[in-house]
């Protein structure tokens, strides 16, 4: 590696940061991405990901150069660890890295749930948050209604009414 480029963990980590909260996947998906699964749509970087839950998830904003930059760099390898293909690879890799004293462990569901709450505080719609995360209902949602922060009361009388 040159002297002045990311180690391995930080470019690790920036890779499960960038796929996870910015597009929401977790250990199931976040380590078998491979650079031909990253595609532009109209301005969208999107992510094809495969089984369980096939399907394709476009990137949030601002995350979006970095998944094109991954894909552009990665090679004939995922974005994230490399050729593995070992059940758990996302979760050896994001207990690799060093966190500061204080702060939640590092995890791709943990970025996944980011990703959650910020299309529920953005008001993505459920059915197509549903689908852009593979799941089949809604229920898991209501374990992160906690921290999407309310409306003022008239912002939600007018979304509740239909005003906007």
């Amino acid at each position: 590696m040159e002297p002045n480029s990311p180690s391995l963990h930080q470019t690790q980590g920036g890779s499960l940061l960038a796929l996870g909260a910015g597009a929401g996947l977790d250990g199931r998906w976040v380590s078998l991405v491979a650079p031909h699964d990253v595609t532009t749509h109209n301005r969208t970087v999107l992510v094809c990901v495969g089984e369980p839950a096939a399907r394709t998830v476009p990137v949030l904003a601002p995350f979006g150069r970095e998944v094109l930059d991954l894909a552009a760099t990665a090679g004939d390898e995922f974005l994230v660890g490399g050729r593995s293909t070992a059940r758990g690879r996302a979760g050896s890799l994001a207990a690799s890295l060093v966190v500061a004293n204080g702060t939640p462990k590092f995890s791709a569901s943990r970025l996944r749930s980011t990703w959650l709450v910020t299309h529920l505080t953005r008001g993505t719609r459920m059915p197509e948050l549903a689908r852009a995360a593979g799941m089949r209902g809604i229920t898991v949602l209501s374990d992160l209604l906690d921290f999407v922060p309310p409306l003022d009361e008239d912002s939600a009388f007018d979304a509740l009414r239909g005003a906007h």
